[in-house]
């Protein structure tokens, strides 16, 4: 690290810059739970450690090489260089990436982008994917597909860059990316043992709410920090980002109310895809446009959900319709609405200012990105199940991942809480703490309000007795 040079940072960008990281980097467990409440009980435990997983994986390969493949210094249109190995240039600034504020800052802020898309991968494959051919998938896709798209798009030698497609956010890089790529994976995986297309096994929306506030406050960062300063065109990306995730949750909910009931389930995704759609223009647009972003979005994705049970590919979180259909709907708009004039440094005049070409240079950026997301998933996956096998076994499946893969389970143990609450009746009932004995029997007593069915006791040992408190979808009380 180098020590000698005294740097002139900009302390408030580069603190800008470091609470943006900081807040995309939440967004990773913030999915994980968004994931987890949506995916049946015997695969949350799974679920939650493949997103968490990533925060692992891509961070050691981001540091290694992965930043100096996506940004180092070069004239070639794939890779970069090899010449920022080991994040090894200390504190410098680069008038390229990070001209007010420390190189390492811009790095760590990428990082978090490069974490959450494969993440994003795993919504679309959980319930029957091997643990150790995941973690090996994840390594190779962050460096041959997510790498290679990040530098043609962000890097100053991106030939997409210098093309002319927009991109603020991640809209192409992360969202069409991550979205082909579950597409693809699940079609060669295959549909689960147990799947049916016209059921859910969301077993803990408490959890899916939780991840779903997470992520929006965490697009905060994930939009207000490409700014890359603590700027007007920060301020700019988080109101489109708030206006556009709003409208996406009063459509979809304003839908649902139209058809009779406003699903919680729904009422989640819809700021999801307004969020989706708004990343690639949230620094060009005006907050106007974000508000229908959000609108046409939540629209285009409903009414692709309630087509999913005629589809015969299995992917599981429909990551390809939220994050795959919401992406390129963005990139597109992005081309009909992007305004020089809201941002001069950055911005082009899109189809509705005058400039249709725009728009061919959008759809150039979402063609690749489509093609080469499916090229690469398919390049790394084929070769995985010949040579060490991707796929479950079908009783492994139907037994689910939690015990399968972790030799755990989503279950809340009550044996030793109904033992102590026995032991404590009985201290306050005068019974010597001699005489007490932990393995007596407790019963659940059941009394259905209906006089002429029939009530039930369920005897509970204290010692051994395990209650799963999710089980068919119930809840003891």
């Amino acid at each position: 690290m180098n020590t000698t040079k005294l740097f002139n940072h900009d302390t408030g960008d580069n603190a800008w810059m470091m609470t943006s990281t900081a807040l995309v980097l939440l967004m990773t467990p913030a999915l994980a739970f968004f994931y987890g409440g949506l995916v049946d009980r015997k695969n949350i435990l799974n679920q939650l450690f493949l997103s968490f997983i990533c925060m692992g994986i891509v961070f050691v390969q981001w540091v290694l090489f992965g930043f100096s493949f996506a940004f180092g210094p070069s004239t070639k249109i794939g890779y970069g260089s090899f010449e920022w190995l080991a994040l090894h240039f200390g504190e410098s600034e680069n008038a390229l990436y990070s001209p007010t504020y420390p190189l390492l800052t811009f790095a760590a802020y990428q990082a978090t982008f490069a974490i959450i898309t494969p993440a994003l991968i795993s919504g679309a494959i959980v319930g029957r994917m091997k643990l150790i051919p995941y973690m090996l998938f994840i390594f190779i896709w962050s460096t041959i597909c997510y790498d290679p798209m990040a530098r043609w798009v962000w890097s100053t030698n991106g030939w997409l860059k210098h093309l002319g497609t927009l991109d603020f956010a991640g809209g192409t890089v992360v969202h069409i990316l991550s979205g082909v790529s579950g597409l693809v994976a699940s079609i060669i995986l295959g549909k689960r043992a147990d799947f049916d297309p016209r059921s859910t096994t969301a077993h803990n929306l408490p959890f899916t709410i939780l991840g779903t506030g997470l992520l929006w406050v965490g697009w905060s960062g994930f939009n207000g920090g490409s700014a890359n300063s603590a700027n007007g065109i920060a301020a700019l990306a988080l109101v489109n980002t708030n206006a556009a995730a709003a409208a996406g949750l009063i459509t979809w909910v304003v839908i649902d109310a139209i058809r009779g009931r406003v699903s919680i389930s729904g009422a989640c995704v819809g700021p999801i895809v307004g969020l989706v759609a708004v990343t690639p223009a949230c620094g060009f647009i005006q907050p106007g446009w974000a508000l229908l972003f959000g609108v046409i979005a939540a629209c285009m994705v409903y009414f692709l959900l309630l087509l999913k049970h005629y589809m015969r590919v299995d992917d599981t979180l429909d990551v390809a319709f939220v994050h795959g259909g919401g992406g390129i709907l963005g990139a597109f708009l992005t081309g009909l609405f992007s305004e020089k004039a809201v941002n001069p440094s950055a911005a082009f005049d899109g189809a509705f200012y005058g400039r249709p070409i725009q728009l061919w240079y959008q759809t150039v950026g979402i063609l690749t990105a489509i093609g080469f997301a499916a090229l690469c998933t398919a390049g790394i996956l084929y070769p995985l199940d010949w040579i060490i096998g991707i796929r479950l076994a079908k009783e492994d499946e139907l037994e689910g991942l939690d015990l399968t893969a972790h030799g755990e389970s989503w279950e809340v143990a009550a044996s030793r809480a109904v033992g102590d609450l026995v032991k404590q009746i009985l201290e306050e009932q005068g019974t010597n703490k001699e005489k007490i004995e932990d393995n007596g029997s407790f019963e659940l007593h059941y009394t259905p309000s209906d006089s002429n069915a029939k009530s039930f006791s369920v005897p509970l040992s204290t010692r051994q007795t395990t209650i799963d408190f999710e089980s068919d979808d119930r809840c003891w009380k």
